[in-house]
This record gives C-alpha cells, structure tokens and sequence, in this order.
C-alpha cells in the first residue's frame, strides 16, 4: 500500500535519509521491557527521562540500561523486508543515501555491519541533537549541497515525521501494519518497499 498525503513529487528528490530502526532493520529495543526497568510510563521518551535526571549517576545508570538495550537489539537485528532493494534501487538512480538515527554509535555499527547495509554517510545522537531536533537533516543537507524541500527522510515513527517537518523535509512513513493516528503528518505512507519502488520507478 502506498498513499499519497500531499503534493509530494519523487521525480523531485534529490537526496534520501533513512532511519534505523523499524525501518531498514527489525533491530528496535524492548521499549515496555526497557521502560518497566527504568520505572517510568508507557510512551514516555526514554532519552528525555534519562536526560531530565538532576543527580549525575541516576542520569548515567539510566543511560547505561538504554545502552545495554540497544546494543541487545542490535545483536539479534535483521532486515526489514524491501529494504535492501530500495537501498539498491535508489543506489542505481545515483542518489546520495544516509541513515539518522537515535542510537548510541555502536548499537547503530553493530546492525550495519551485522547486515552489510551499504549506506556510509550515518549519524546517531552523539553526531547529532537527537530526533525530533533538525540538525541531523541540516548537517546531511550542508554535506550534499541540497536544500531541505530536496530531502526525502524514511522512517517508522512520529519523531521520524517530526524531525523531517522541523527540517523542511519530506517524510514517507513506513507502516506495514495498522496505520497509526499520527500518519496523516507525513507525505507519504508506504505499507510495503516492493509496491514503494514500483511507484517510484513509475515516475521515472
């Protein structure tokens, strides 16, 4: 399935951004597991409470059990199907690729590496304001010389389309399961990479 939510032209982009997690790779940490070990609420952001921590080693203990989560995840990570063909695919058109994720650089390397995703251009929270903050788009745009509008940003979840509306990107959301009631802020909601490329090559 793939839904157009606004004048969002392929044909126009120039540049591709990526996300992670949920997105190129099943490699998402038990955030209920991970949130019932910090003793903090369903949905609370993670990073936010950790950093909102006042005493110095709560704040590093919180962190270390987040770390511990991802690198976990990342371990046991595997592809998300469709994505290494639009990795491909978008390659073949000579277009400039990047991942931006929220994840600690190693968790981030362990799943590339464990699934050879050849992308090489990759920014996580310590390159990076984290997500939904703009300055990962920002920073990829100064290096590729193309402006924002330029940008299509791929990811699963709302701080994915919160990042790339901060920006001045386009967003497609990848959803294959039921949509969530966010999902009408992105561009584009894309159910599936194989119909995703087909449409893209439509354009051509």
């Amino acid at each position: 399935m793939i839904t157009r939510l606004s004048d969002l032209q392929l044909k126009d982009i120039r540049g591709v951004i990526f996300d992670l997690d949920g997105t190129l790779a099943h490699s998402n940490p038990d955030f209920p597991g991970l949130r019932r070990e910090l003793g903090i609420a369903p949905n609370t952001d993670v990073l936010a409470y950790a950093n909102s921590l006042s005493e110095e080693s709560a704040r590093l203990a919180a962190l270390e059990i987040i770390h511990e989560y991802e690198k976990s995840s990342s371990q046991a990570s595997s592809w998300v199907e469709g994505a290494r063909e639009l990795i491909a695919y978008l390659q073949a058109k000579s277009l400039p690729l990047a991942i931006l994720t929220r994840n600690i650089p190693e968790a981030a390397h362990i799943t590339i590496s464990r699934l050879g995703i050849d992308i090489e251009l990759v920014l996580t929270r310590h390159d990076a304001q984290p997500k939904p903050h703009p300055e990962g788009i920002q920073l990829i745009c100064q290096q590729w010389q193309l402006a924002p509008t330029e940008i299509l940003y791929i990811g699963d979840y709302l701080f994915d389309l919160q990042t790339a509306q901060n920006a001045g990107s386009r967003c497609a959301l990848y959803f294959p399961d039921t949509v969530p009631d966010y999902a009408h802020e992105a561009d584009m909601i894309v159910g599936c990479y194989h119909r995703f490329i087909e449409t893209w090559a439509q354009c051509d």
